[in-house]
């Protein structure tokens, strides 16, 4: 191997470990990174919360007897609120956590993006 071509390898190799060394940071640990994380984190609270309370629902609706009149209207009633709850709960969770996002973007450091980062912080 002569020295130009180690060279070349040598600039080469700095190159890709620089090239990894930023694709790293910008995808785990740049504020842009973070900031999408804690987005993700937001929506995922949003769609557990919701999941919970349809769960409730159904709950109730299986808990009346099959034999009593009501228990067809408690079940529709439960489908309905349903699919009131994915909308309802759908938008407002984008809303708050595009909000959020957005707030975060302005402003990194600021107390509102401060606040959300510690309470979606990835584990």
């Amino acid at each position: 191997m002569t020295r130009a071509t180690r060279d070349v390898l040598l600039v080469v190799l700095v190159l890709a470990v620089a090239g990894a060394g930023y694709w790293i940071w910008e995808r785990f640990f740049s504020h842009g990174a973070q900031i999408e994380a804690m987005h993700r984190a937001c929506l995922a609270g949003f769609a557990a919360g919701r999941d919970r309370v349809k769960s409730e629902i159904d709950k109730g609706a299986e808990a009346v007897p099959r034999a009593d009149p009501a228990a067809g209207v408690a079940k529709e009633l439960a489908v309905g609120l349903g699919k009131v709850i994915d909308k309802v709960a759908g938008g407002v969770g984008e809303a708050t956590c595009d909000a959020l996002r957005e707030a975060c973007r302005l402003d990194f450091d600021g107390a509102l993006c401060r606040k959300a980062r510690e309470r979606y912080k990835s584990t």
